[in-house]
């Protein structure tokens, strides 16, 4: 699982000018958070170790190889990816109990795509590396209802753009609509539902369940579907176990160029992070990954007789996270 030079190269010089453009924005940042904890909106009440969600974020993952067993029809792949991710959200209070939240997120990936059986099946991605560049604007609103409930709702539009031949640009849509119940300090509860929305492939799934601050080191994320366990000895690193979104699943037509993230596939993983110098931390991130895998949209392969291996991954990122303290 070695990144290629070209993407590690962008990786640096990208860090390079975003941790700058953080610090610069810093006063901005704080500013916001200054102006919410003034507000009449609730976030985190509990005397807990674990930081607050990063507002920005800069990461490199690697995924190994992956197997896609076709066999019944002679057709079988291995392929891995290397991706490079960036995303910030800034948040801004529109009255005492509204507010939205305006971002961006950029990746490149890069696939390396292997054939052991019949290629002119696939000729388009057989023993073949190609690349897809994606841009996403996510636009989000919250408000507080009273002192137990909050409403909320985001979407992101997504454009993707491979190098295969004769590449379209293709189009993806994330949204969700959710409902918080803040039970106590300690304990809240999150009801809604989460979409997935792209060129003949839509997910939708129900985002449920509750975040519980066990004590000041342990807190227990129960929410479905992508369940974890956070483990804070001190404010300034913590482990993370569980499930989150996978950047090794993907949707690649070949005939069109056209490709598309499955963010309905799951890593599992471990995580440590460690606070760098004041609101800046570094992570990395091991595991299994891919559990949905690679889907090649075309008559020969799109069949239930498809399956995809896992594969190990391991990421490596920077977070800026507010402090709400």
């Amino acid at each position: 699982m070695n990144y290629p030079n070209p993407l590690l190269q962008l990786t640096l010089v990208v860090t390079a000018s975003l941790i700058p453009a953080f610090l610069s924005a810093e006063g901005l940042i704080q500013n916001q958070v200054e102006a919410f904890k003034n507000s009449e909106i609730i976030f985190q009440k509990s005397h807990s170790n674990v930081p607050f969600a990063p507002l920005a974020f800069m990461e490199v993952s690697s995924y190994g190889d992956a197997k896609v067993d076709t066999s019944s029809r002679g057709v079988n792949l291995e392929y891995d990816v290397d991706m490079v991710s960036q995303g910030a959200t800034m948040p801004f209070l529109i009255n005492e109990r509204s507010a939205i939240l305006v971002g961006e997120y950029l990746s490149y990936a890069r696939f390396n795509v292997h054939n052991s059986g019949a290629a002119e099946q696939n000729p388009d991605i057989v023993d073949d590396r190609f690349s897809v560049s994606s841009v996403g604007l996510p636009l989000g609103w919250m408000y507080q209802n009273n002192e137990k409930w909050q409403t909320m709702a985001f979407v992101m539009p997504m454009t993707h753009k491979s190098s295969l031949p004769d590449a379209d640009r293709s189009w993806q849509y994330l949204m969700g609509a959710f409902a918080r119940y803040i039970s106590n300090e300690d304990l809240w509860w999150i009801y809604g539902v989460y979409a997935d929305l792209s060129e003949g492939d839509d997910f939708v799934v129900p985002y449920v369940g509750a975040y519980w601050a066990v004590n000041e080191h342990w807190s227990l994320s129960a929410i479905m579907p992508w369940p974890s366990v956070t483990y804070a000895s001190s404010p300034d690193w913590f482990v993370r176990f569980g499930v989150s979104p996978s950047s090794a699943s993907w949707s690649i037509d070949p005939a069109e160029g056209a490709a598309a993230v499955n963010y309905d596939a799951w890593d599992f993983g471990l995580t440590y992070e460690r606070r760098l110098w004041n609101r800046l931390w570094m992570h990395i991130e091991g595991g299994v990954g891919g559990f949905r895998g690679i889907r090649i949209e075309n008559d020969q392969m799109e069949d239930s007789d498809i399956t995809v291996s896992t594969s190990p991954y391991i990421s490596i990122g920077i977070n800026y996270r507010p402090s709400l303290n």
